[in-house]
């Protein structure tokens, strides 16, 4: 643990602080590292990369899963997190485990407030500095909504996807505005198996790395069975990057590159 103590106490700094939000940060590029036996390792274990923005968290303790990717080919992969915010519609409920099928999303900006008319989202004025408002103004007969924001998170070498990656997820009632801050510039990174992106985790099941100071896999039975690694909080510094090395001697993420 002695070797972590200057990045504890930098992650204590920071976290005492606040953390820049996203949208004031710009584009975020996080930079994975993975040497040849970080690979091996991953493919033997049928392992991908998971990233989840924890902030703000969503409602019932819930974390949504942002995003998984397979291993790189090569020595490295630059994950590429857009600030150009999303808000997301899905119909009905999402228990644990459970995937989010977002049926619809739509730019929006941070400070406005919106309307779901049942068909689309419109713009509503002004609405709270930091956040985003949604108004559902629900039809007859309708049923509660999933909402949540939404950014484009993705591999550069594989380019930008069609859809964006929901990042949490809310419940909106009828006729009831909900108001999302923005999120912060940290992701959670790890590994794991049998999980796939935009599925709805209870944050109980998360471990940071730091917790221990051994490895040892969380596997949880929810409703199904699912491996997840410790996760590594990852902030940006002031030229909104980052840089992290799968570490095969605890099996999870480290801050910057590998030791030279």
């Amino acid at each position: 643990m002695a070797r972590y103590k200057p990045w504890l106490r930098l992650c204590a700094g920071v976290a005492a602080g606040l953390f820049a939000l996203i949208s004031q940060a710009g584009t975020l590029q996080l930079t994975l590292y993975l040497d040849t036996d970080a690979r091996r390792f991953l493919n033997a274990n049928n392992q991908s990369i998971v990233i989840a923005v924890p902030n703000p968290a969503s409602e019932a303790n819930n974390t949504v899963i942002a995003i998984t990717l397979p291993p790189p080919i090569g020595d490295s992969m630059n994950l590429v997190i857009e600030q150009d915010a999303n808000l997301y519609i899905a119909n009905g409920t999402v228990a644990s485990v459970e995937v989010i099928n977002m049926g619809m999303t739509s730019p929006v900006a941070y400070g406005n407030s919106y309307v779901f008319n049942g068909v689309q989202i419109n713009g509503n004025g002004k609405g709270k500095d930091g956040s985003i408002g949604i108004y559902y103004d629900a039809p007859p007969d309708s049923q509660a909504l999933i909402t949540g924001l939404a950014l484009y998170i993705y591999d550069s070498a594989s380019g930008k996807p069609d859809t964006p990656s929901a990042l949490n997820l809310f419940t909106l009632n009828r006729f009831q505005t909900r108001y999302i801050s923005q999120p912060t510039a940290v992701v959670w990174a790890l590994v794991g198996s049998d999980i796939s992106s935009g599925s709805v985790l209870p944050t109980s099941v998360f471990t940071p790395l730091f917790a221990y100071s051994s490895y040892s896999y969380a596997s949880v039975g929810v409703s199904s069975t699912f491996q997840l690694s410790r996760y590594l909080q990852v902030p940006f510094d002031a030229q909104n990057q980052a840089g992290i090395h799968f570490d095969t001697s605890i099996n999870a993420f480290s801050p910057g590159p590998y030791p030279k």
